[in-house]
């Protein structure tokens, strides 16, 4: 028979839960200090790479004003009080304080100054360093050229140059028609009129009228008889006028109205052709007058192509520096009426929006009227169709792009 237990010798549950429960705390106190020091650690570390970004910030900034500072020199050669090129030397400094405010730690900015290979050319190395506050080193360093260039001359590529220097065909200024004869001593001659007795003098280097000859010949050495020229300051528009069938070719003349001017500009139209022929330096295509016969161009035959157009030059008086006009081109019917109806004639003129930006706002895009023109203007051209018919582009789906000109 088993012996009972005395009641001493009894093992209570309560008493084992106790004693679990101490040691569960125990465990879950350590696992709770070890997060709580490992995010005091974490949170330290964030404040150092933060500090020590600010820094880097900072030290950055010090070595591009060191470099641009070198680059504000104001003469290429020593010069007494005026920071100059020759001047500029390898050095070091301290820098603790900035706007008289104290920094958290102290900039060491040393700047090395190599000679480069090319002439007038240095290269500058700006390395700032520092500790940070952990005690670690730290460094930034930024390398840059500095060009010996005279400081006059800084703003050169923001001035716009006097006349339109831009080299186009032949050696000469894009402003001159390419048809211009070339006379070999800085001018080229252009003829409005091929059948006409007029020319005008250009300046090869920057495109301008210099002046306007009479008296002058025809055939293809017409440059050598140009005959009296006077002096006149102006700009070419020109351009050419076209014509929807079957109406064919109409009689008319060009007028350019500018503001402040109660006479309108010199202006000449030109009823041409086109035609090609062979030379011996090959095939030609180009346009003649109207009534021009092959033994103009020196051949015996051509083959004409059955378009009829009229081209026009206006010469806009511009006698300012830099030369500026502004005004109105218009048509002028010669035997034929502007209006709406079937019977009567309607100018459209081609226009393009050629910077995007949604409307025809330059000289070049060919406005309804002209406003500050300070160059040449070509292929500012027109087409005369019905009255009762829209300008070509106007209806949907249309390719050429016209607006209605006049009436």
């Amino acid at each position: 028979m088993r012996t009972p237990l005395a009641p001493s010798c009894r093992r209570h549950p309560r008493q084992r839960q106790r004693g679990a429960t101490l040691l569960e705390a125990l465990v879950a106190f350590l696992v709770l200090s070890l997060g709580m020091l490992s995010m005091a650690r974490l949170q330290n570390q964030l404040r150092l790479h933060a500090d020590v970004a600010r820094q880097r910030s900072e030290a950055v900034r010090l070595a591009q004003e060191d470099l641009e500072q070198l680059r504000a020199f104001a003469s290429l050669a020593t010069s007494a009080g005026v920071a100059a090129y020759d001047d500029i030397a390898s050095g070091e400094r301290q820098v603790s304080s900035l706007n008289d405010q104290a920094l958290n730690t102290r900039y060491e900015l040393r700047r090395q100054i190599d000679a480069s290979e090319a002439p007038r050319l240095k290269t500058a190395t700006v390395t700032v360093s520092w500790n940070d506050r952990g005690g670690e080193a730290q460094s930034v360093a930024l390398s840059s050229v500095i060009a010996g260039q005279d400081p006059g001359l800084s703003a050169a590529l923001s001035l716009r140059a006097a006349g339109d220097a831009t080299v186009g065909a032949y050696g000469r200024s894009a402003q001159i028609p390419l048809e211009a004869v070339d006379l070999g001593d800085g001018r080229s001659a252009f003829k409005p009129l091929l059948a006409g007795d007029i020319a005008y003098l250009f300046d090869n280097a920057d495109g301008r009228i210099k002046a306007r000859c009479t008296g002058v010949g025809s055939g293809a050495d017409w440059a050598a008889t140009l005959g009296a020229c006077a002096p006149a300051a102006g700009l070419l528009l020109s351009g050419r006028v076209r014509f929807v069938a079957p109406d064919g070719l109409l009689a008319l003349s060009m007028s350019l109205l500018q503001n402040g001017s109660t006479s309108a500009a010199p202006c000449t139209a030109e009823a041409r052709k086109n035609v090609a022929y062979t030379t011996p330096a090959g095939p030609r295509r180009e346009t003649v007058p109207l009534a021009a016969a092959p033994a103009s161009v020196g051949t015996a035959a051509w083959t004409e192509f059955g378009e009829r157009h009229v081209v026009y030059t206006c010469l806009a008086a511009a006698p300012g520096e830099p030369p500026r006009w502004s005004g109105r081109a218009a048509v002028i019917p010669s035997g034929w009426t502007l209006g709406s109806t079937a019977a009567d004639r309607k100018v459209c003129r081609y226009s393009a929006d050629q910077d995007g930006s949604g409307s025809i706002d330059r000289n070049a895009e060919h406005p309804e009227r002209y406003v500050d023109v300070d160059s040449t203007l070509a292929e500012q051209n027109f087409v005369v169709l019905r009255g009762d018919q829209p300008c070509p582009g106007v209806a949907p789906g249309a390719a050429a792009a016209t607006v209605q000109h006049q009436p």
